[in-house]
């Protein structure tokens, strides 16, 4: 969702081409999502949730190979940014459970396809 400051926007000149309104909103989300994912961390991370829905916290935490406390901030920025969500359970030691939201998928998506591409 577009801050205060982006609201000040009127519109963006980009290689001659004007966005306004909804061109506008989809080009701040899309640098949104992938400001979100320039991190090694959140980009392993997201593409074990992609993987692997309905991973346990503990399982991204040994994958990674990082703290916890890390993860679960990474996790919170994936989740802020609507790449995806948790469902917390309290059973044992698996806490909480994570899976991709629709946002997160059609990214996944963009982002295998521009890799073959390359």
């Amino acid at each position: 969702m577009p801050t205060a400051t982006t609201a000040r926007w009127v519109d963006i000149e980009m290689q001659g081409t004007t966005l306004e309104g909804n061109e506008l909103k989809l080009a701040y989300e899309k640098l949104r999502v992938y400001s979100v994912l320039d991190n090694p961390i959140r980009l392993k991370a997201f593409f074990l949730i992609s993987d692997h829905p309905g991973i346990k916290f503990n399982d991204v935490v040994s994958s990674t190979k990082v703290r916890k406390s890390l993860i679960a901030y990474h996790l919170g920025l994936l989740k802020s940014a609507g790449l995806v969500n948790f469902r917390y359970e309290r059973r044992g030691k698996a806490t909480s459970s994570y899976w991709p939201t629709e946002l997160g998928k059609s990214t996944m998506d963009e982002l295998r396809s521009r890799m073959r591409k390359a």
